[in-house]
């Protein structure tokens, strides 16, 4: 499925990412920083020239505290959902 990404540092100092496409619910994941979710995309053997779009985008919003940055849509399968570590209940965790 196509996905738009969404991009913010917390107040907690986390990059909180959300995935959303028509028709579903929105995808939370919470990574430590830019570098971590490099590294899942990685292992979800996402494209490179996707890998650069989510690594210079969520730096974006690391770098500008509260700003809610996008990049273009991408497409993941199921598998790389869960790799990225995107769930649909995420307040559950909170």
């Amino acid at each position: 499925m196509i996905y738009r990404l969404a991009f913010i540092k917390t107040t907690d100092v986390y990059l909180k990412v959300t995935a959303s496409t028509e028709g579903t619910p929105v995808l939370v994941a919470i990574h430590l920083n830019p570098h971590v979710l490099t590294v899942a995309a990685r292992l979800a053997a996402i494209g490179e020239k996707d890998i650069h779009e989510l690594s210079s985008t969520a730096s974006k919003a690391w770098v500008d505290d509260g700003l809610d940055v996008c990049c273009d849509a991408i497409e993941l399968d199921s598998d790389q959902i869960k790799i990225l570590g995107f769930v649909e209940d995420w307040r559950r965790f909170a």
